[in-house]
This record gives structure tokens, sequence and C-alpha cells, in this order.
């Protein structure tokens, strides 16, 4: 038998309120309570997140729809007339939220005929998800749309209706076969059946503002905020533009255009440095042969330097673009040791054999063919692996 009546649903703005215990019975470490009526709105039904408070003066972990029961989940046990209050900055925020997706899942369905399939709202932003896909033109029209209604201060009015009058309703979307529906009415706009508390008027969620839209299987997932979150969202973005004017000394909509100039800039300064840096490694291979080691017509180099892996592998292959060279080079730093051994075309030295061999006491991962391998390691061995490899090609 039904005991739970949702009070939230006749008035969203009551926050306190009297109720007896129906039942308490302890689970594990926790008291689950169900008592004649709540203010309290359960976890995730519809979408919405359950609200904050306390009964007695005890917190309120948790709140359950089970069935037609609301179930109270609390750490300490209550019994007979309890005291329930909740939290109304928090629970007059998910109104916000949820009124708000219904004007702008109807803004979206009057001007383009797209339908809501989707919706979760969470303590930091609210989604729908649509079946069409949106361009930016749209989602400006849109949000128009959305703020008008707010503007004309349209009345909002939760009235129950049982399931063969709801359906001669103008509904946005088909219902659940219920005996009952509570139906939201936002004027002269939305109809559509939920369960959720609202506002009682359009005007009190101040402003919807879409923030991102990303493909959502055929269609759309839309981001937005209302109302003390949309507040709070252009507080932190216009903090965060002046500091860019003022960083970049010009006028908050020319910021874009500035970026644009040092991106070009930078991708300019990345090439010069890149080109700078082959003419630095080009001489270092010159440097390196100079000072090679001949045996038997050939020429062996065994180096160790600061050099990062890719500069190694660099300077590598220039020397190996010649005939007749081997060169193992090594870097090391506090944190590790990378390694990169290399020969040219025309050799035929077994140095992946040599290279297992320092990957093992470097503890390196890495990798290639038998002209050039590589590998990065934790543990500064590189001594060792000079060792290992003169004593394996010029022995």
């Amino acid at each position: 038998m039904k005991t739970s009546e949702k009070i939230y649903q006749e008035n969203s703005y009551l926050t306190e309120l009297e109720a007896e215990v129906i039942s308490c019975i302890k689970k594990d470490d926790f008291y689950e309570a169900i008592l004649d009526k709540t203010i309290f709105y359960p976890h995730m039904s519809g979408g919405q997140p359950k609200d904050e408070g306390t009964i007695n003066n005890i917190d309120v972990c948790d709140v359950q729809e089970c069935g037609d029961e609301i179930v109270h989940i609390l750490k300490d046990e209550i019994s007979g007339k309890v005291k329930l209050n909740i939290n109304f900055s928090k629970r007059f925020d998910y109104m916000q939220q949820h009124t708000g997706q219904h004007i702008l899942s109807y803004s979206v369905s009057h001007l383009f005929g797209g339908n809501t399939v989707g919706f979760h709202m969470s303590d930091n932003y609210t989604t729908i998800d649509l079946d069409i896909p949106l361009t930016e033109d749209m989602i400006e029209q849109a949000e128009q749309l959305c703020n008008k209604i707010i503007y004309d201060n349209k009345i909002v009015v939760a009235k129950n209706y049982s399931y063969e009058e709801a359906m001669k309703l103008d509904l946005r979307k088909d219902p659940l076969k219920l005996d009952v529906l509570r139906i939201i009415e936002i004027q002269d706009c939305d109809i559509s059946a939920c369960g959720g508390t609202h506002v009682r008027n359009a005007g009190e969620i101040g402003i919807i503002k879409v923030t991102k839209t990303e493909k959502y299987k055929q269609g759309t997932r839309v981001e937005f905020l209302c109302g003390k979150r949309a507040l709070g969202d252009y507080i932190i973005k216009n903090r965060n533009i002046s500091a860019l004017s003022s960083i970049l000394t010009c006028r908050a909509d020319m910021i874009m255009d500035n970026f644009e100039k040092i991106i070009n800039e930078n991708k300019q300064l990345k090439k010069d440095v890149n080109n700078l840096k082959n003419s630095i490694n080009e001489y270092k291979a010159r440097d390196l042969k100079t000072n090679a080691i001949e045996k038997e017509n050939l020429k062996y180099i065994f180096s160790v330097s600061d050099e990062d892996v890719k500069d190694l592998r660099y300077i590598c292959s220039k020397i190996t673009e010649d005939e007749d060279y081997v060169a193992v080079m090594v870097s090391e730093a506090d944190t590790g040791c990378s390694l990169v051994i290399g020969q040219s075309k025309n050799m035929n030295y077994d140095i992946k054999n040599i290279f297992e061999k320092c990957r093992v006491i470097m503890n390196g991962k890495g990798g290639g063919n038998n002209f050039l391998l590589q590998c990065t390691g934790d543990k500064s061995n590189g001594a060792k692996c000079l060792e290992i490899a003169k004593d394996m090609l010029l022995k």
C-alpha cells in the first residue's frame, strides 16, 4: 500500500514538514525510513538528483524511490513524529535547471522538430540528447526563444490528469502509461509529463545558456546552464577573458585575432627551432665521425651525452647515411637512460642482439629494425651499455 505522499510535487517551495515514521529498518550501517509524507525528492527520479537536508537534524544520506514508496537513508534511527528540512538553495537550483530543460527541449522541438531522447542533471551541468544535428545558428535561435519565454515570465503549472485525459492534451512527447500523470504546463508553450520539481514562473530561471554541444549518435548532446549556474559560469569566463585581454593588451573582442597571430608565430618559431636543432645535430654528427674508431676499414662511434632521444636518433641517422658506420649512442639523466644503436645500410651486424642486452640492464622500452633501434629506460647504465657494445663490436 502506498504510504509516501509526495509533497514535493504539490509544493516545490516547501522546505519544512512534519511527518509520521511508518517504518525504519536497519540495513548494514544505515537505516531505511519510510514516512507517511515527504518533501525529499528521490535520487535521479526522472533524471533529477536527490534533495539534501535533515530529518530530526540527522543528515539524509540518500533518497530512493522504491515502487510507490520514498525511502530515506540515514545513519541513525528515527521514530514517531519527525521534522523534515531540505536545503532549499540546492532544491531551487534543481528547479531552475529542470524547468529550463523543459523550455530548451520545447524550443528545439518548436523551431526544428527535434525530439529530446535523453536528459541528465548533475551538480555542475545539465544535458539533453536530441535526435537531430544542430548548427551554431540553430543553437542561437533556440537560446533566443528560451530566454524570451523567461523574459515573458510564463506561468508554470503542475496538475494531475488521468492517462486518458492527458492523452487529449498537446503533449510534447508520449508519456508512460500510468493511471495518473503529473503534467507540467508552461503557459502557451510546453506541456509535458514530469514528476520533478519546477519553478512557478519562468522568470525565476533568470537565463538559459548553452555551453557545449557534441555529436551524439545521429543527433546532438547539448550541455547548458540555467539561473545561478549560468551567472557563476559567466563570472568565471568574464574574469578569464578580462585577464587575457590584459595580458594581450587588447580589447576583449580582439583576443581571438591576437591568439591566431600568436599561434602562427609559435608555429614559425617551432619550425625555426627545429631547423636550428637539425643544423646543430648535423654538426655533431660530423664531429663524431671525425673521432670514430677505425678497424678493418669500418668506423665505430660510441658516445655519451645528455641529448634528447629524438636528437640521438637524428644524429645517429645522419652518421649512418654514409657507408661503413656503426654508432652506439647513450644519453644519461638522473631519472634514467636513453639508447640509440644504428648501422649503415651496407653493414650486417646483429645490432638487435647488442640492443637487447643493453635494453635489459636499462630496464628499457623501445624497438626498431636492424639498422636503427632506440629505447628509454629508468636505470642509468649508459657506461655499461657502451662497454657491452664495444666488447661485442670490436672483439
